[in-house]
């Protein structure tokens, strides 16, 4: 059954792993977003990858009566991270509306019903933060007058103690990035996607983590609450580590808790229990739950993460 529209049910998933999409459980998902469209230094799009996979993706949740969009950059493109390449595609107001145009073209030319901001990371310091608005508040004028919608995914916000700033796992000056979002920008987009993994501290994302995450961008920051999403990894921050590649290995053990060390592997991730209390939090306190990414789930229905969102989700 699905989600009450007022709790939403995002997945992002990758163009790089069509054949996982038997992962996408669309009588639990409302969202679906597709990752990624790669910006060019020019202020246009590149092809996007896997175009034919992402029609099929389209068509399957529409007759799904499933909402997609389509994410714009990611942390990297063939390894190299993107950051740069929007600093470039921003650097003057027509690249701004060049990269604006080209994105809404993009929506419109696969059927999607809006668009995602993955620029990992806008910053305060170098002054990207302010093209960053500018390009945010053009988009969102431009989808929201043919009625498509507009998300952006932040980073965490808060430091393992859950003090706002700090650095986390990956490197990010946190507090830099955060305040790049501006009240503008968090005025004119549907809704935030906290990525409440690849935090800090022992465990990337722990109750904890999640926790301060979300009260950073409630609390300090005032986005309403409804209007963010909780985000959750399908994954271990280690080789080969998806939720269902751990399954295979540790089926009696893996779905069960939120670490392991196994044959010198330190595997750290999110089991059902805790998967379930995030999402019973979020439904609560929040306007949604968001995944990265369903293709790291199982298709045991007693161990699948997704499976476990929609029970939980319906027992609030």
């Amino acid at each position: 059954m699905k989600r009450k529209d007022d709790f939403r049910i995002v997945t992002y998933f990758p163009a790089w792993a069509p054949e996982r999409a038997d992962r996408l459980r669309y009588d639990v998902l409302t969202h679906v977003i597709y990752a990624f469209a790669i910006p060019t230094e020019e202020g246009g799009l590149l092809p996007l990858d896997h175009a034919e996979f992402a029609k099929r993706l389209v068509a399957e949740a529409h007759a799904n009566d499933t909402l997609i969009s389509v994410a714009v950059g990611g942390w990297s493109w063939e390894d190299i991270p993107l950051e740069p390449t929007f600093v470039k595609a921003t650097e003057t107001d027509e690249k701004v509306e060049k990269l604006s145009d080209a994105i809404v073209a993009m929506v419109e030319e696969y059927g999607f019903d809006g668009a995602d901001m993955d620029w990992e990371h806008p910053r305060v310091a170098d002054g990207s933060g302010k093209r960053y608005e500018k390009l945010m508040l053009r988009l969102s004028e431009k989808l929201h007058s043919k009625g498509k919608y507009l998300s952006a995914a932040v980073i965490g916000g808060v430091d393992a103690n859950g003090n706002p700033g700090g650095i986390d796992t990956g490197g990010a000056d946190v507090g830099n990035a955060a305040m790049a979002q501006s009240e503008a920008v968090l005025s004119c987009i549907d809704w935030l996607n906290v990525m409440a993994y690849d935090g800090p501290g022992d465990h990337h994302a722990s109750w904890e983590y999640a926790l301060n995450s979300t009260r950073f961008w409630k609390d300090v920051r005032k986005m309403p609450a409804d209007r963010i999403a909780l985000g959750v990894p399908f994954y271990a921050q280690a080789p080969g580590g998806n939720f269902d590649n751990l399954n295979r290995l540790y089926p009696d053990e893996a779905w069960k808790v939120d670490f392991m060390e196994k044959e010198g592997r330190r595997y750290c991730y999110n089991g059902i229990p805790t998967i379930e209390r995030k999402t019973r939090y979020a439904k609560e306190h929040l306007g949604g739950i968001m995944i990265w990414e369903a293709g790291g789930d199982t298709l045991d229905e007693e161990r699948s993460l997704l499976a476990a969102i929609g029970r939980a989700a319906d027992s609030i």
